[in-house]
């Protein structure tokens, strides 16, 4: 039975590897091999983690304890299975993936999904980042566990099905909350205003909702049911009619909460 995971391979580049990769190598793990479908990419990031990067994807099973694919959502299962024969154990990283792609070629398989937005250039302060954990066999649980608690003391496990729904909650809370902010800025872009004015209102909003509960701490015209200042709202943006439908759909969704 294995003990402890030291030796950990990259199957991937981008953002999530990027981060991954480091925060491992500062925690003591020795990052063996990286491959990426960009030699240069792999080459930039094995620079930062004293490793190697490997033209070849088999390589990665060299004295590899772990594999990690750190690649698209739909890149996954293909990139996973070009790694080959390979005794050890591999993982994913995605949310919204589940473990059975994994299981078609490999008998050991887990998930090690990091909850955060990653950008290459954007440091991340990755233990107060949570994991969520799953493994096909229970010791294989608690290997990644174990080196998921050395980056975070957030760390939990979840099942495919749960990681699924915790994606979509991280869309909206992350993905959509951005939208808005863009669409914010380009109102005011629009109207010769500077979009940093909104800075203030992003913090509190957000501080807020950290620290109580959201559907008690929602405020606007949609909250109070302000119907006059609601429709002078969607009138305002008459020449934007994509924008009028977002908000009357967003006002009538924060109504229907509160009747």
């Amino acid at each position: 039975m294995q003990k402890s995971i030291k030796n950990i391979a990259f199957a991937g580049s981008g953002n999530v590897a990027w981060h991954l990769a480091q925060a491992l190598y500062r925690q003591g793990f020795t990052i063996g091999m990286i491959w990426s479908r960009d030699f240069s990419k792999a080459t930039a990031l094995a620079k930062t983690c004293n490793s190697v990067a490997c033209n070849n994807i088999s390589d990665l099973t060299r004295d590899s304890d772990l594999i990690v694919v750190a690649v698209p959502d739909n890149s996954i299962e293909e990139v996973a299975s070009a790694i080959g024969n390979y005794d050890g154990l591999v993982v994913h990283t995605a949310g919204s993936v589940p473990i059975e792609v994994l299981k078609i070629n490999f008998k050991r398989s887990g998930v090690f999904y990091p909850l955060q937005t990653f950008s290459k250039e954007i440091p991340v302060a990755i233990e107060d980042v949570p994991f969520f954990i799953e493994a096909s066999h229970l010791e294989d649980f608690k290997l990644l566990m174990a080196v998921a608690s050395r980056l975070s003391s957030k760390v939990y496990p979840a099942y495919s099905h749960q990681r699924l729904l915790l994606h979509v909650a991280a869309v909206f809370a992350g993905n959509y909350s951005n939208l808005m902010y863009v669409v914010g800025n380009q109102l005011l872009t629009n109207s010769n205003l500077p979009s940093e004015v909104l800075h203030p209102l992003i913090s509190a909003t957000a501080n807020k909702a950290i620290a109580g509960n959201p559907l008690q701490t929602q405020t606007g015209p949609a909250r109070r049911n302000d119907t006059l200042t609601i429709e002078k709202h969607i009138a305002a943006l008459a020449s934007m009619p994509q924008f009028a439908e977002l908000y009357r759909n967003l006002a009538n969704l924060i109504s229907k909460n509160y009747k």
